[in-house]
Formats: C-alpha cells, sequence, structure tokens
C-alpha cells in the first residue's frame, strides 16, 4: 500500500499444531512421511528480514528442540513472552 520495503517488519510468532510446520526435513520426514513443503517460504520470510519465533511452551510439550527447527527459526520462553517483547519494539499484533 505504497509503504517501502526498509519500513515493514514482519514476525510470526508460532505455537499449537503449526510448530510441526517449522521442523527441518529429516524432522518433518518422520512425522508426516514427506519433506517439509514450508521451508522455501519459511526461508524467504526469514531472508527478508521477517522473524519467526516458535513458542517454547509448545515446543516443550511437543518434544521440539532446537535443533530440529529450520535455519533461523528462533525459540522463545512462550508465546505471550513473544508477542510482549514484539510489541514493545513497535509491533502491532494481527490475530485471527
Amino acid at each position: 500500500a505504497g509503504v517501502p520495503r526498509e519500513n515493514v517488519r514482519v514476525a510470526g510468532v508460532v505455537h499449537g499444531a503449526a510448530s510441526l510446520e517449522l521442523l527441518t526435513d529429516e524432522h518433518y520426514r518422520t512425522r508426516h512421511g514427506v519433506d517439509n513443503p514450508n521451508k522455501e517460504l519459511i526461508a524467504e520470510i526469514i531472508a527478508g528480514g521477517g522473524q519467526i519465533i516458535l513458542c517454547g511452551q509448545t515446543a516443550g510439550s511437543r518434544n521440539i528442540s532446537e535443533h530440529q527447527l529450520l535455519p533461523g527459526v528462533q525459540l522463545a520462553l512462550s508465546a505471550m513472552t513473544a508477542m510482549t517483547v514484539l510489541q514493545q519494539d513497535g509491533y502491532q499484533a494481527i490475530l485471527w
């Protein structure tokens, strides 16, 4: 909408079942039998300066360790913590 790209910042905080979409091919394959179809999109978001942050509470409850995550995916203490920090940094939450 006419906003210069350098003025746009994007972050996604992931929790719950969507957490499995952040796994490397090796770990995604053990759960789904195929490579992770989302890896290119996630890599593009991160390469473009976006952040993808996984809720640490979700990671713990789903037995996901940091080494199982796609490169560049960050692990936060919790989704609530990540959202609070992002909002303090000027991000606006869009919830749906």
